[in-house]
């Protein structure tokens, strides 16, 4: 009997490498695309690329990708190979006959010159799949006069650089309390106007305004808000400090994962609630700012706050702006509100607008609240 046991389990760890061989075999299904060659509201070229998998082939199991990008610079391009690693899972069966992609990306920041990306893909089975593209960043014509913040074949993560530590300033000027309120939503819309999750390169604007923001010379006194409509949550509340903690956004990305929302909870019309309780505990129940800014792209077109939550807001007396990073030309809940508190909208559409943008709100501010 105890033979027989034995037999059995040796027939189990042959049947289990046999199949994991048979996976191993198979190529793992995927496709790629490209991203940029653009130049960010940093000044510099971001790139990168996506992939597509079919869930299919996951059907009924859970699995794990891990996921090597290769840049190098190529073809006279000063420079080293940096190597970019992910690591993906899913911890929760793949129910069977489910349809669709699993879809991500990966992007990077470089400077001017050409370069190759190997990239190759392999789960926890074995299986893989791979590919390599060749790409060109270089300034157009009218972009000639700009001043690239990365050197030719540089190469640094994008989503690191993003939320790299902020320098501290001194401001010896400002004789008392300049406080500024940032929220920056971080709800994107994608193709066919729907919400997708945001990944380091949608938000790019954000931040950058963000940095920008936070090197100002006219304020010493930050706190910042990110919160998503689409989830009514707040993922990143800063109290009134002297710096932004950039490294401590590093993860608002990553909180938001689909299986975060309760749509059985979210009533229809509750993300405008949501929107009004987070203006009335932000901006009326803590020490007024001088200064509001609001960043990021619109959405709930034509929606607008009601004048019983308005009214206390325009009592505040603040300097309001929108920084717009939208595709749209319409306007949303946070234009709609910026133009109710006599606020200024400005459309960040090519990296030369947001230095334009940052200035005439300084200038606005400076008018408005002389030291």
């Amino acid at each position: 009997m105890r033979s027989f046991v034995k037999l059995l389990a040796c027939f189990v760890l042959l049947a289990g490498a046999a199949r994991a061989k048979a996976d191993a075999d198979r190529p793992l299904k995927c496709s790629s695309g490209k991203i940029g060659p653009f130049l960010d509201f940093e000044f510099r070229f971001v790139a990168g690329t996506w992939f597509s998998l079919p869930v299919k082939q996951f059907w009924g199991d859970r699995f794990e990708l891990g996921v090597e990008i290769i840049v190098e610079p190529v073809n006279g391009t000063p420079g080293e190979p940096k190597l970019i690693h992910h690591e993906l899972k899913v911890d929760e069966e793949v129910p069977e006959g489910i349809r669709g992609e699993v879809g991500f990306s990966s992007a990077f920041s470089v400077g001017s010159g050409e370069y190759r990306t190997t990239w190759r893909i392999e789960d926890d089975r074995g299986r893989h799949c791979n590919g390599t593209r060749l790409f060109k960043a270089s300034l157009g014509r009218s972009e000639r006069s700009v001043k690239l913040t990365l050197e030719p074949g540089e190469i640094v993560d994008t989503a690191m650089h993003l939320f790299r530590p902020q320098r501290r300033f001194e401001r010896p000027h400002l004789k008392s309390s300049r406080r500024i309120k940032i929220f920056i939503s971080m709800d994107v819309l994608g193709r066919r106007g729907r919400v997708v999750r945001p990944r380091p390169f949608h938000v790019l604007p954000h931040f950058a305004a963000l940095r920008r923001l936070a090197n100002s010379p006219n304020f010493n006194e930050f706190s910042v808000v990110a919160f998503s409509f689409e989830d009514q949550k707040v993922l990143i509340h800063q109290d009134y400090r002297e710096t932004v903690d950039f490294e401590s956004m590093s993860g608002v990305i990553k909180e938001l994962r689909p299986e975060t929302v309760d749509f059985s909870q979210l009533a229809r019309g509750s993300e405008m609630q949501f929107f009004a309780s987070l203006l009335s505990g932000q901006l009326l129940r803590s020490e007024p700012p001088e200064a509001v800014v609001f960043l990021g792209q619109d959405l709930h077109f034509g929606r607008r706050l009601p004048d019983h939550v308005l009214d206390p807001l325009r009592q505040i007396g603040a300097v309001v702006s929108f920084l717009d990073a939208s595709r749209f030309a319409w306007r949303g809940a946070m234009g709609n509100l910026v133009r109710a508190l006599g606020g200024t909208e400005y459309r960040l559409r090519r990296p030369s607008d947001l230095a334009r943008a940052i200035a005439s709100f300084e200038e606005r501010v400076l008018r408005s609240r002389p030291q």
